[in-house]
């Protein structure tokens, strides 16, 4: 590892490396990637992507969503609380259930072919200033501490983030408790992406989400838009996995290849701080650039860490980077950021999870309100929706 680089990147998932591979095209920057895990991509956030031709071929080549792809469909079903009620949609595009692991390792191998630094089980633990601009890392490499100097960085390490938090930066603020499994033994009878709402007296408003592998496995996701601690999550998934009508039908003789807990944020991209002080870039959850919709926050995120990444390669190819940062130069930075078309989809979808959130989980609630609402309300919502599914 060298003392100084030009642009260091904090996190090696999807948003991390996009936006690595975005500053590095057709230049010689010298960019180094820090990962705090033992192996970047430890932790398997999602395995559902929507299919987005511009970033497969800005990031990957052409084929490569369906080389690591063991299902896709584009086919909705939405139920109601109760299940008695529930709606068919086709989505634009289809979604894929990829493998998690060969999406992170084609990011590692594209990176490294560019030429990109790659450091795991490496924390960056403090951020070094000359005055209010940032300057360069320390960084604890299982061993000892080290600083680093770098022009650029970009923050893409995660809505569980203390060093961000060190700082006082701005985060997204509906930060939500998501538990994630991968089972198999599952009774799938159709290739249909299932969402059930969780909401009714003493019961936790939330989503259970079903995401067929196969005809005998699936992804599931259970979101619950509560402050409860991670115990009291996993009480309410045994709990609806049983109870929950068709839902439990399927998981009853399942067996769990994989279990995770983390948080996502659903309220949509951070409006002002991307560029929280000078020379610094955030990008990725804490940035909340995970779409509020099931299977395209992956797409979004690395989406949003190119553009972020191409933004800081132009700066720094400039040769005037400070006046970059200036107050009215941020501005125009966050509005040729706002302008694109990932960020807006973004903020709609942001703005229409929220209304629907509200109408079940605020203004009906119950299960039999909601079942009286579906034809009239509910129903023609998510029809609305279906060009951000």
């Amino acid at each position: 590892m060298k003392k100084k680089y030009d642009i260091i990147i904090v996190g090696a998932g999807p948003a991390g490396l996009a936006a690595a591979i975005s500053a590095k095209k057709d230049t010689k920057l010298n960019i180094l990637v820090l990962e705090k895990q033992i192996r970047p991509g430890n932790r398997i956030r999602g395995e559902t992507l929507r299919y987005d031709k511009s970033l497969e071929e800005n990031v990957f080549y052409p084929g490569f969503f369906d080389k690591i792809t063991v299902n896709k469909t584009n086919k909705y079903r939405f139920y109601s609380a109760s299940t008695k009620k529930n709606i068919e949609l086709e989505a634009l595009n289809e979604r894929h259930m990829i493998k998690w692991h060969d999406l992170i390792d084609a990011l590692i191998k594209k990176a490294i072919e560019d030429g990109i630094e790659i450091q795991a089980n490496h924390e960056v633990t403090d951020l070094l200033f000359e005055g209010d601009k940032y300057s360069g890392i320390k960084v604890f490499d299982g061993f000892k501490n080290l600083q680093v100097k770098s022009d650029l960085i970009i923050l893409a390490d995660g809505c569980e983030n203390s060093l961000i938090n060190k700082y006082g930066f701005q985060t997204p603020k509906e930060n939500y408790p998501i538990l994630k499994i991968i089972a198999e033994n599952v009774s799938i009878k159709e290739n249909v992406i299932e969402l059930f709402f969780s909401t009714g007296k003493d019961i936790p408003p939330g989503i259970l989400s079903v995401f067929p592998r196969s005809r005998s496995s699936a992804e599931a996701n259970y979101v619950q838009f509560a402050d409860l601690k991670i115990k009291d999550l996993l009480f309410w998934w045994e709990r609806l996995k049983s109870e929950t009508p068709i839902f439990s039908d399927y998981f009853k003789n399942s067996s769990i290849l994989y279990f995770d807990v983390t948080k996502l944020p659903f309220g949509g991209p951070t409006k002002e701080v991307l560029i929280p002080k000078p020379r610094i870039f955030m990008a990725g959850d804490n940035a909340g650039h995970v779409q509020a919709t099931s299977g395209a926050g992956l797409v979004t995120t690395m989406s949003m860490g190119h553009e972020i990444g191409k933004i800081a390669s132009e700066i720094y190819n400039s040769g005037e980077i400070d006046s970059y940062f200036s107050a009215d130069a941020k501005k125009q930075i966050m509005k040729k950021i706002k302008k694109t078309n990932i960020y807006r989809n973004l903020k709609d979808t942001a703005n229409l999870a929220i209304d629907i959130r509200r109408a079940f989980f605020k203004t009906l609630v119950t299960p039999e309100k909601i079942d009286e609402k579906w034809d009239s309300l509910i129903a023609p919502s998510f029809k609305g929706a279906l060009k951000y599914i």
